[in-house]
């Protein structure tokens, strides 16, 4: 999922600096005397302010794409994380496949009422830049989904009449949440294609209009998650030719539902961003997926509904921790339903801590610490 843009692509606008009062340089904390460049700074929004010697740093951060002098960590596969990257990177393998995998349970609420994303036959890696590299040139990649973030590869076992998936995703190491919840999204929607796409549609669907969908899913997951700075990358990247544009504007007038039609059974190869109309040209009526649905998978118990509250699992690293409270999924300032034993209640998760979170119950006000069982 290139949701990046390389440090070579990385545009500056030059501007004079005259004022008494000069800026410093973000990347080495001098006041900026004379010409400075004003440069975006990716991982977080906004710009930054760069004298004219350390534009021309060739060390750059991997995730904010500004250039590094002091105070920088390197990966072991040679990138470089900033200061303020460096404590937002998850460096842990697991704590990173937990990210992944929450980031699923939060694509099967969002979407449970139009698909379900497999799960039980699909496994999620972590790997540094050099083995993605590799995974790149590997046989049988070519035609799946790699990228700079990411790479996701199915194997068909079996003949047609019990062929079974296997599916392997591959993302890359030293991302922050965000961007990790972005990444996996993005392959998440590729294993479902694969599963689900006939192969007379895989035959016409252009690569864009693929890539375009799988987007899609990632901007809806971080809209939801309200990671406005990961959206408008998302946006912005060109990966797609103009396909993520024309499915939010086809999303936005016909619903996810006609998206998801089109992308089964559409007439064209790619939707035209100007005709947003264009959804509703299918080649035949696909299932209705609301109606037959396959069977959706969710880690909640068939069984009745708990009596209490319980903090089931935190994981992130601060200030983007995420919460697990019975079998719902909270950020910080996040407000949900949930079902009890006796009656529905509405919180709002107003801190997470490292064993605990903090809630308050709406319309009375009180507020309760939830903590992490023993183990």
């Amino acid at each position: 999922m290139k949701v990046l843009v390389t440090a070579a692509l990385l545009v500056f606008s030059a501007a004079a600096a005259f004022c008494l009062d000069a800026p410093p340089c973000h990347t080495c904390g001098q006041p900026i005397q004379g010409e400075f460049f004003m440069a975006k700074e990716k991982a977080r929004g906004g710009k930054a302010e760069i004298c004219a010697e350390c534009v021309n740093l060739k060390t750059r951060c991997f995730s904010c794409s500004l250039p590094v002098k002091t105070n920088y960590t390197t990966l072991p596969d040679g990138r470089h994380h900033c200061k303020s990257c460096a404590k937002e990177a998850i460096t842990d393998d697991e704590e990173a496949r937990k990210v992944c995998w929450e980031a699923h349970d939060g694509l099967e609420r969002l979407f449970a009422r139009f698909l379900s994303f497999p799960r039980t036959n699909l496994s999620v890696t972590v790997v540094d830049s050099f083995t993605l590299d590799s995974i790149f040139k590997s046989p049988g990649y070519a035609k799946q989904c790699t990228s700079v973030l990411g790479a996701t590869r199915t194997m068909v076992v079996g003949g047609q009449n019990g062929q079974t998936y296997i599916h392997a995703i591959s993302v890359l190491s030293g991302l922050s949440q965000s961007q990790l919840e972005a990444v996996a999204a993005h392959e998440f929607a590729h294993v479902w294609l694969n599963e689900n796409l006939s192969k007379t549609r895989w035959a016409t669907l252009s690569k864009e209009a693929v890539e375009g969908f799988c987007e899609l899913i990632a901007y809806d997951l971080m809209q939801d998650r309200k990671y406005p700075v990961e959206m408008e990358k998302i946006k912005e990247s060109p990966y797609t030719a103009g396909q993520l544009e024309a499915f939010l504007a086809a999303e936005s007038l016909h619903g996810f539902n006609a998206v998801l039609d089109w992308i089964k059974a559409g007439e064209t190869p790619k939707l035209d961003a100007t005709d947003p109309d264009g959804i509703r040209a299918v080649r035949e009526q696909p299932t209705t997926p609301n109606s037959t649905r396959p069977p959706y998978y969710s880690f909640a118990s068939t069984s009745a509904p708990p009596s209490t509250l319980t903090l089931k699992n935190i994981s992130g690293v601060p200030p983007r921790r995420l919460a697990i409270i019975n079998d719902r999924t909270f950020a910080t300032g996040e407000q949900a339903r949930l079902t009890l034993a006796t009656s529905n209640v509405v919180i709002r998760c107003l801190e997470i801590r490292s064993n605990s979170a903090l809630i308050q119950l709406e319309g009375t006000g009180v507020k309760q610490e939830l903590f992490l069982p023993r183990r």
